[in-house]
């Protein structure tokens, strides 16, 4: 009975210890918006979606007055986000390019797809992007240039 116990006990403790170790990697799966747009090509309308995925990493900071203490208090911290920006512009059911969007924000950011004339804008706080769906390319404003890490791809 005591060899049982021991067994148990053993057992029991090594879960335990290995749940505790399991660390808390700071990461967030958001949202993921789907929206379909309109565009007029050479008179006729043509249908295209965007699908934006999120993933956000946040950093951990500790208040510089706790620096050298045991218990130290958090700080809130400014997030890593990328977007996966995914666009469809023909009728299949393959998504044709991609985009990697990068840049440092907070949970107040808010993205923003909103149709224009020629494609469609990203918009994070005062920061823009626009794509021009037609010529399959895009722009940034000067003051955006800083904020936008892109990374573009094609699917083939």
């Amino acid at each position: 009975m005591k060899k049982l116990f021991t067994i148990l006990s053993f057992a029991t403790l090594t879960t335990f210890a290995g749940y505790g170790q399991n660390p808390n990697s700071g990461v967030m799966q958001a949202t993921t918006q789907l929206k379909t747009f309109t565009v007029s090509e050479n008179g006729k309308e043509k249908q295209y979606s965007v699908k934006v995925m999120e993933r956000r990493k946040y950093t951990m900071e500790f208040n510089s007055k706790d620096k050298g203490m045991v218990d130290k208090d958090r700080k809130p911290s400014a997030a890593y986000i990328t977007k996966l920006v995914a666009i469809d512009s023909d009728a299949d059911n393959d998504y044709d390019e991609y985009m990697v969007l990068k840049y440092k924000g907070s949970e107040k950011n808010n993205l923003e797809v909103v149709q224009t004339d020629k494609g469609f804008d990203i918009t994070v706080n005062d920061k823009t992007m626009h794509y021009d769906i037609l010529e399959n390319n895009y722009f940034i404003d000067k003051k955006s240039k800083e904020f936008f890490i892109i990374e573009e791809f094609e699917s083939k």
